[in-house]
């Protein structure tokens, strides 16, 4: 990558925390989540979201959708009633790579793309709750579906 290159994406992600850091100082939190789960129901590929349905279509019922879908995405974990999904890091490049000081509003981004995956996959509304956050210091980020 040129310096030029390099230059613009430092610009960039200095502009990204500064624009999450105005959300923390301006926005109420209820007004922040909404705004970083749009930006997250935006972020997931299609392809992503093509590969669930296929396998929700290909699937008799909740329970087998959620066992294909576990074989084949290692970050899902059932428990009871209960569904998870759950980071050893975090995957998100923004994060990745703004890290410093980049403030833990932006996880609820990752909430949107949760909502995006599994509302897409089953054609109804979910809820995702933000359990664990490696930004928060946590030693995993766990969120929970709840359909």
């Amino acid at each position: 990558m040129n310096k030029t290159a390099v230059d613009r994406l430092k610009h960039s992600h200095k502009w990204i925390r500064s624009l999450v850091q105005s959300l923390d100082e301006n926005v109420n939190e209820e007004t922040r989540i909404k705004i970083l789960e749009r930006c997250g129901r935006n972020c997931i590929t299609r392809s992503m979201i093509a590969k669930t349905k296929e396998i929700k279509t290909n699937s008799k019922g909740i329970g087998e959708f959620l066992d294909k879908l576990g074989k084949n995405w290692k970050h899902l974990k059932l428990d009871g009633n209960e569904i998870h999904v759950e980071y050893q890091k975090c995957y998100c490049p923004l994060v990745r790579d703004c890290h410093e000081n980049l403030s833990v509003t932006f996880c609820n981004c990752s909430r949107g793309w949760l909502k995006e995956l599994f509302e897409s996959a089953l054609e109804k509304r979910v809820e995702v709750k933000l359990e664990k956050s490696i930004k928060r210091g946590d030693d995993i980020c766990r969120f929970r579906i709840m359909l």
